[in-house]
């Protein structure tokens, strides 16, 4: 799908209200994460768009976070076409991101690591991007020793912006490298809209969650529909006479798609009822973790119901599969996921 066709859907979903490019709060996707229905409208939302196309519901994610930033700061997001950045230079910043969430002091080792991962951009330590080449301005968030978490709303003329190859799937999206031109001056700092203080910490937590949580819905729907296509295959498709659903290899391929799918929807209702603790995100990416994994191999049972016939392009079990492995590298793989959390829960026992 050409980055056009992305765009207008994204504006047309914008006129529809799905996205909210308003000042106001007015319902749309990530509108106020404090809801328990506000949360589930948007994990249904996303799943509805990434049964059709993992990159479309990817873009229209990162474009409901940007906006969300925006209003925090009083902006009409409508006016340019803004991004978020929500992974640093080389994912998490291992061990000290969930500590650095809850503004705790961290030890010499994880300062340095989350100084260096989180810091300012350079051509050595750029960010990743995955969205639409288009935009105006970039929500930043730096972690500093001193100060902990701040946000910056960036324009695109301080950055330089590589495009890279293709990672692996969506292929609707473009990946680029972006770094600042030059070291900014504590001028130019204080001229760019900011969050800072204990509002820019809550606010990169809860943003982690709701960034987690879509991901995992998006990958969730894509592999119920592999799931879905392999189902329907293995009804028309017959072996020996009879139709391969009767094979208890089939049987068992199409099983453990289904049961990604089951596991992971238990896991992301949590996030939609209420009473439970929010955003907490050593639950958010505990699940994660271990769900993702599970989507990925799902999504493979189900290409291998059709053979030699799922790796082709024409039924797009090939492309779900992509897909699927790609977003399971956004915003932390599984095992830079479950290193974060098993530090967090050690430094929880300790404080026990």
């Amino acid at each position: 799908m050409p980055s056009g066709v992305v765009r207008d859907l994204t504006r047309a979903l914008a006129e529809l209200g799905v996205l909210n490019p308003g000042r106001e709060p007015a319902g749309g996707m990530w509108d106020d994460d404090q809801a328990p229905e506000q949360r589930q409208l948007s994990i249904d939302t996303l799943q509805i768009l990434a049964a059709h196309s993992a990159g479309v519901a990817c873009q229209v994610h990162g474009q409901a976070l940007a906006w969300r930033l925006d209003r925090e700061v009083g902006l009409t997001p409508g006016d340019d076409q803004v991004w978020v950045s929500l992974q640093g230079w080389l994912g998490l910043g291992r061990e000290g991101a969930l500590l650095s969430a809850e503004g705790r002091p961290l030890p010499a080792r994880q300062t340095e690591e989350m100084a260096d991962n989180w810091g300012w951009p350079t051509a050595s330590t750029p960010r990743l991007l995955h969205g639409l080449p288009d935009w105006d301005a970039l929500w930043l968030p730096i972690w500093r020793p001193n100060d902990g978490w701040r946000w910056h709303r960036i324009p695109r003329s301080a950055f330089q912006v590589q495009e890279m190859p293709n990672s692996h799937g969506l292929d609707e999206l473009t990946v680029q490298a972006v770094w600042l031109a030059l070291a900014p001056t504590h001028q130019q700092e204080m001229s760019w809209p900011a969050l800072r203080g204990d509002h820019a910490r809550d606010l990169w937590a809860r943003m982690q969650a709701m960034y987690a949580s879509g991901l995992q819905a998006i990958a969730q729907a894509v592999t119920q529909a592999a799931w879905l296509r392999a189902r329907e295959q293995a009804h028309l498709r017959r072996q020996g006479g009879a139709m391969i659903i009767r094979h208890p290899a089939v049987q068992q391929l199409l099983e453990q798609a289904r049961q990604a799918v089951l596991e992971s929807a238990q896991a992301l209702a949590s996030v939609g009822r209420a009473g439970v603790a929010w955003p907490d995100l050593p639950a958010r990416w505990r699940d994660r973790a271990r769900c993702q994994l599970s989507l990925s191999a799902g999504t493979s049972a189900a290409l291998q119901v059709f053979g030699g016939m799922g790796y082709m392009q024409d039924n797009g079990l090939e492309k779900a599969l992509r897909d699927v492995n790609h977003l399971r590298l956004l915003a932390g793989s599984p095992t830079e996921l479950m290193r974060a959390v098993a530090h967090w829960d050690a430094q929880e026992e300790v404080i026990a």
